[in-house]
């Protein structure tokens, strides 16, 4: 018979800390949460910009990526069912260190992220659709323009952040309502480019069905395509993050990812289809591509309606921006809080908020770290060298890089965990046995790998002016900080003796741990 209790060394703190955890999380929640970490509007142009051919790899990605990735978390997340998510099922398989490695950059991508790419993109749409022209100064200066881009991003930043401290009976809203949003400028583009195109405003060459042929120039679809595409897939198992605030995870994870990711796959494969064939190939952009595809789709429109509809829409999408940012942020903020409870951070990176429930130190930080990374894309761009396209590039590929690390680490501790623990019960089990164990690992890990080296070692042509010296750093230096500051964080964690460890067993059938 098969045993539903496994032994794992955990601490005091985490164990006094999952005391402040409340029940929070609903089937529904955690459908649109994950909706909301799924789907984002900042690299729709990164991707179109590809041509016909990345609807195609969108449709390739989606059954050879998405689906096993989503088979292999819907295991995962219904039987190991921990707060913490990433963090345990790491460890479980590698060990702390191993597992504190895969948190660290599952986490530091996101601070990043909000602080680069999503406050760029929020400050580009104000531009675009509020004056005009997402080259315009605030103010009429290059000083004032950047004090007030810092002001609108901190708004921005701390805003999403505050509703990640909030109790995540209130900050789940941002994820469900920001889910809406999305939905609801997709159908409002769509709308808008269907009527674009049959009142005879589009103009030049479009898109053929020759186009949607995948190139023979692998560099470029490695490089260029499919980096992009697994960024916009991966956020499945965010949600186990806050595993032990579900009401239900181990009927729920696996009937949530089934319709999150269908509504993600509708979503993503029909916007994109629209921006490209409703476009012509020479106003298919990247930096602002929804954006700029709005613009021109929106000209169909009186003017002062399309002005007045511009405003709204721009709002919308920086609530849109913001849902994205703060999904990410509550669930990996979590990972990292269980992380540090667990002796391989500082303990203080842990604390749960005993009125709120959430980890207001580690979301603090992250808010920390967002306004870094933000003051420092404004400042290196406004009175550098450097473009917001160029900026946006650099932000991007990083946040790419980082991310699509960590799921080297996720990836193989679902096929550890199916050989160290093979008795423990599962609700939801991967179908084809060990087999079908296998190929959903090593599917989705490809695509990790190849996005990961290539993302970090980029053909010439996608590096562009940057330099291949200039990228390599930009991603490398980095990097290294961040891996040593893993290790500086996992002596200090290991050096708090006062944070003592515990066995405890985890009853795998309902779901939690008890201590022994």
């Amino acid at each position: 018979m098969a045993s539903s209790q496994i032994r794992e060394v955990t601490t005091q703190a985490t164990l006094e800390e999952k005391k402040k955890l409340k029940k929070e999380f609903n089937f529904f929640d955690m459908i649109f949460y994950t909706v909301a970490a799924i789907i984002g509007i900042d690299t729709l142009g990164a991707v179109s910009s590809n041509g016909g051919q990345a609807l195609t790899w969108l449709l390739i990605s989606a059954v050879t990526f998405l689906i096993p990735y989503g088979l292999l978390t819907a295991e995962l997340g219904s039987t190991f069912t921990q707060e913490g998510g990433v963090y345990e099922w790491c460890k479980l398989a590698g060990g702390r260190f191993f597992a504190a490695c895969g948190a660290m950059l599952y986490w530091i991508s996101n601070p990043l992220w909000v602080g680069g790419t999503l406050s760029v993109t929020a400050i580009v749409a104000i531009k675009t659709l509020w004056f005009g022209n997402a080259n315009y100064h605030f103010g009429g200066s290059v000083v004032s323009d950047a004090i007030i881009e810092m002001l609108i991003a901190l708004v921005f930043i701390w805003g999403t952040t505050w509703c990640a401290i909030m109790s995540l009976r209130f900050g789940k809203w941002l994820s469900v309502f920001g889910s809406y949003v999305k939905l609801a400028l997709f159908v409002l583009f769509m709308v808008l480019a269907i009527t674009f195109v049959f009142g005879g405003h589009a103009s030049g060459s479009h898109l053929t069905l020759a186009d949607l042929v995948p190139t023979t120039n692998w560099g470029a679809v490695v490089t260029g395509i499919l980096p992009a595409l697994i960024f916009n897939w991966v956020g499945f198992e965010l949600q186990n993050g806050a595993g032990e605030e579900m009401e239900n995870p181990q009927r729920d994870v696996p009937r949530s990812i089934i319709r999150a990711g269908l509504i993600a796959v509708i979503a993503y494969g029909v916007i994109i289809a629209v921006i490209l064939f409703a476009l012509p190939k020479s106003q298919l952009s990247n930096a602002s591509g929804f954006l700029a595809a709005f613009q021109i789709v929106s000209s169909v429109l009186p003017a002062p309606v399309a002005t007045a509809l511009g405003w709204l829409v721009a709002l919308a999408i920086v609530i849109a921006l913001a849902s994205s940012g703060g999904t990410w942020i509550i669930g990996a903020d979590r990972t990292y809080a269980i992380c540090a409870l667990d002796r391989t951070a500082p303990v203080l990176l842990g604390r749960f908020s005993g009125r709120y429930g959430t980890p207001i130190v580690v979301n603090t930080m992250s808010g920390i770290v967002a306004t870094i990374a933000m003051a420092a894309a404004i400042l290196v761009t406004a009175f550098g060298s450097g473009t917001t396209a160029t900026l946006f590039q650099l932000v991007l590929g990083f946040t790419i890089s980082t991310t699509t690390l960590s799921y080297l680490f996720i990836f193989p501790a679902y096929i550890i965990l199916r050989y160290k623990y093979p008795n423990v019960p599962r609700v939801y089990r991967v179908p084809g046995g060990m087999f079908g164990a296998w190929i959903v690992t090593l599917l989705p890990l490809t695509y990790a790998v190849l996005a990961s080296y290539f993302i970090l070692f980029p053909l010439d042509s996608t590096v562009g002016s940057l330099g291949r010296l200039t990228y390599e750093l930009t991603q490398f230096i980095p990097l290294a900080l961040i891996f040593l500051l893993t290790v500086v964080f996992y002596v200090w964690g290991q050096m708090e003796s006062r944070n003592k460890d515990v066995e405890v067993e985890l009853n795998i059938s309902a779901g939690v741990g008890a201590g022994e």
